[in-house]
C-alpha cells in the first residue's frame, strides 16, 4: 500500500514536468536592444542601433506555422513620433524623410537581427528609437535613445571677410577648440535649417536654404549648398568649423559688464578660462538661451538665442555676434563693457559656463 502511494505521488510528478517542457516550448516573443545609457555619435556620421529578436512558436501538437512577423522602427523627437521603416518578410518599405539614410542592416540574410542602420546623422535626428516586432495577436518592442552631438557655424577673421588661406582657416579652427567640417557635417546643418551666405572652407561649399541675389554659386539659383570646386588653398575664404563633444553645459551670472583684459582676470578668478567660439556654438547646439552678449577668448563678442525674440537680434535662432563696424566686420574695442563667458574643468575640458 505504501509502495503503491509512492508510485503515484512520483507518476504525478513525471507528468508535470513533462508537462512544463511542452508548455516551455510555446516560446514568447522578445524585443531586446542590448545597450546601457545614451548612445552618442557626431554629426554627419553614421551609426548602427542593435535590435534582436526572438519570435514565438508553435507547440508541437499545433499544424498552422508561426506568423510572419512585421517590424517596425519609428523614433520620438520633440514630442512626435515618427515611423522610419516597416517590414515584412522579404519587403522593406522605408519612409520617404529616411530615403537612401535608413537601412535594416542584417534583416534579409538573419532575420532575428533587425538592428538599424542610420546615416548623414543630424541634429534632428537625436531622441527615443523604438524596435517593435507584432507576430500574430502578440507584439513586443525595446527602447533606445540617440544623441547626435556637434554643431557647425560660420566663422569670421577679425580684421574682415574671406581672410583665411585653408591652412588659415584650419588654425583658426584649432584656435577657437574646433576644427573645419565636412562636406557631410556641413550638408547634416543645412538639411537641419542651417543658412550662410559666404563662402568658407571645408573643403569649399557654404548653404542656402533661401536664394537670393548676391548668394550664387553653382545652385542655379536653387536652395542647397553651394559649391565653387577646387580651390586654390592659396586663395582667401572665411571658413566653417565644427565642433563635437560628449561634455555636459552648466551656466551662471555675473553682476557687471566688464572689459575684455577684465574677462579673462574673472575667469581665472574662478578657475576657468575664456570660453572659445566653438564652445559657446556648442553651449547653443544644447539649449543655452541668453539675451546677454559676452567676451570669449578670440576677442569677439557673442550671445546664443534659442527662442527669438525682436530685442535679442531679431526672428531668427542662432549665436548672434556684435560687430564693430556696419558691414558685420571687425570685433568690438577690448575696452568697450560686455558679460563675459568663461568654461571650467581640468585639462580644459567643458565643466561649467559662466555668464
Amino acid at each position: 500500500m505504501f509502495l503503491k502511494k509512492i508510485l503515484e505521488v512520483l507518476l504525478i510528478y513525471i507528468l508535470y514536468l513533462f508537462g512544463g517542457f511542452f508548455a516551455d516550448e510555446v516560446r514568447q516573443l522578445q524585443v531586446n536592444i542590448p545597450h546601457s545609457g545614451v548612445v552618442s555619435a557626431p554629426l554627419g556620421s553614421s551609426i548602427s542601433i542593435p535590435c534582436l529578436v526572438s519570435l514565438s512558436s508553435t507547440s508541437s501538437s499545433s499544424s498552422s506555422p508561426p506568423a510572419v512577423p512585421r517590424v517596425k522602427w519609428t523614433v520620438v523627437s520633440g514630442g512626435v513620433e515618427t515611423q522610419i521603416l516597416v517590414a515584412r518578410g522579404l519587403r522593406v518599405k522605408v519612409n520617404e524623410l529616411y530615403r537612401d539614410r535608413a537601412a535594416l542592416l542584417n534583416y534579409t540574410s538573419t532575420p532575428d537581427d533587425l538592428s538599424l542602420w542610420l546615416g548623414d546623422l543630424r541634429s534632428s535626428d537625436s531622441g527615443h528609437y523604438r524596435c517593435e516586432v507584432q507576430q500574430g495577436l502578440e507584439d513586443a518592442s525595446d527602447l533606445a535613445q540617440l544623441r547626435v552631438k556637434g554643431v557647425v557655424f560660420h566663422y569670421r577673421d577679425a580684421l574682415g571677410r574671406y581672410a583665411f588661406s585653408f591652412h588659415q582657416a584650419r588654425t583658426a579652427c584649432e584656435a577657437i577648440g574646433a576644427r573645419i567640417a565636412t562636406p557631410d557635417q556641413l550638408l547634416a546643418s543645412y538639411y537641419d535649417g542651417y543658412e550662410q551666405c559666404d563662402a568658407g572652407w571645408l573643403a569649399d561649399q557654404y548653404p542656402i536654404q533661401v536664394p537670393r541675389e548676391g548668394c550664387y554659386g553653382d545652385m542655379d539659383g536653387q536652395p542647397g549648398v553651394r559649391n565653387y570646386g577646387t580651390m586654390d588653398p592659396d586663395d582667401l575664404f572665411d571658413t566653417h568649423p565644427a565642433y563635437c563633444t560628449n561634455r555636459e553645459v552648466f551656466h551662471d551670472s555675473i553682476p557687471l559688464q566688464i572689459s575684455f583684459s577684465e574677462a579673462q582676470l574673472y575667469c581665472r578668478a574662478a578657475g576657468a578660462v575664456l570660453a572659445t567660439t566653438a564652445q559657446l556654438y556648442l553651449a547653443w547646439s544644447e539649449g543655452l538661451d541668453r539675451c546677454s552678449p559676452g567676451w570669449l577668448s578670440d576677442g569677439s563678442v557673442r550671445y546664443p538665442i534659442i527662442t527669438p525674440r525682436e530685442r535679442c537680434g531679431g526672428v531668427q535662432a542662432g549665436v548672434k555676434t556684435i560687430y564693430r563696424f556696419s558691414n558685420q566686420t571687425g570685433f568690438p574695442e577690448p575696452t568697450s563693457l560686455h558679460d563675459v563667458y568663461c568654461f571650467k574643468g581640468q585639462n580644459l575640458a567643458l565643466k561649467n559656463v559662466f555668464i
